[in-house]
């Protein structure tokens, strides 16, 4: 079975599409979903049902994503005990999705189950437990 370090499959994982964006056109005024705005710290993966709770390191505290108000985003892991940023670029997001775009040009789109003040909810296709076939794969991050 797999190891339980959860680590922000937004990025590791590949639950979302991903795809280059080379695209020449103008560049459209950000769009940001002022409740996204903040620190989101990782809860658990709901894996075709079955939740997951996350149980990692949390002596030394719980990975993170951070979603700033100029549309800036940074993926922070916890690493004996000292933070790592693991990712970090722009991000745009409404009622529907957070698109993610890293320092090479890469997007990364994540479908939204549930967004409030306390919980965010993202869900997406993934060959969790590498059996050939796709779950549906979901992570609940809180605010703590």
């Amino acid at each position: 079975m797999k190891k339980q370090i959860l680590l922000f499959a937004f990025l590791s994982f590949g639950l979302f599409t991903a795809c280059d964006s080379d695209d020449d056109s103008p560049e459209e005024p950000q769009q940001i979903n002022e409740n996204l705005v903040g620190t989101w710290y990782i809860d658990a993966m709901i894996v075709e049902g079955e939740e997951i709770p996350y149980n990692d390191h949390e002596d030394c505290g719980k990975d993170y994503v951070e979603f700033n108000e100029d549309g800036t985003y940074r993926q922070v892991d916890i690493w004996g005990c000292e933070e790592d940023v693991d990712a970090e670029g722009t991000y745009t997001a409404n009622e529907n999705s957070i698109s993610l775009t890293l320092t090479d040009s890469e997007m990364v789109v994540l479908d939204i189950v549930t967004l409030n003040s306390e919980t965010l909810l993202v869900e997406g296709m993934e060959d969790f437990d590498e059996d050939g076939e796709e779950e549906v794969v979901q992570q609940r991050f809180t605010r703590e």
